[in-house]
């Protein structure tokens, strides 16, 4: 399990844009599992949507590529620099929205890498259901 202060010697995101609290499940550079549990103070409620807020899908990409990030990051020796960046977000849906004070569990799987890019497969949960899927592909920089 790593918590967020070994995520941070991993990935670059610092608060308040660090979209993952802890890994749960981390096998370096195939998959990682990680969880994040959704502020109802986030300041993106107030306007998406009043009165009915739901978490803006792209933080659940933004989640997605976090924790790819650490997969494929805690696979690789640290190169001084680097930052991994989101080159494509590839066949993507929303297929639950995400509430205030839910918890969401981000899996991410490597499909394919190929030097510095990697295709990654993702699937974020909510209590066991299925709130989003896709593919993202990540550029080491």
């Amino acid at each position: 399990m790593m918590e967020r202060i070994e995520i941070e010697k991993v990935i670059p995101h610092r608060a308040p844009f660090l979209w993952i609290d802890r890994v749960e499940e981390l096998d370096p550079g195939i998959r990682c599992a990680a969880v994040k549990w959704i502020d109802p103070e986030e300041p993106a409620f107030r306007g998406h949507f009043p009165g009915r807020p739901i978490l803006p899908g792209i933080f659940l990409i933004e989640a997605m590529a976090q924790t790819a990030g650490v997969m494929l990051g805690a696979a690789a020796a640290p190169v001084p620099g680097a930052t991994p960046l989101l080159a494509a977000v590839n066949r993507f849906k929303f297929l639950k929205p995400v509430l205030p004070g839910q918890e969401v569990r981000i899996v991410t799987t490597r499909l394919v890498e190929a030097g510095k890019m990697a295709c990654i497969e993702g699937q974020v949960t909510v209590d066991g259901v299925t709130a989003a899927v896709g593919e993202l592909t990540v550029l080491s920089a």
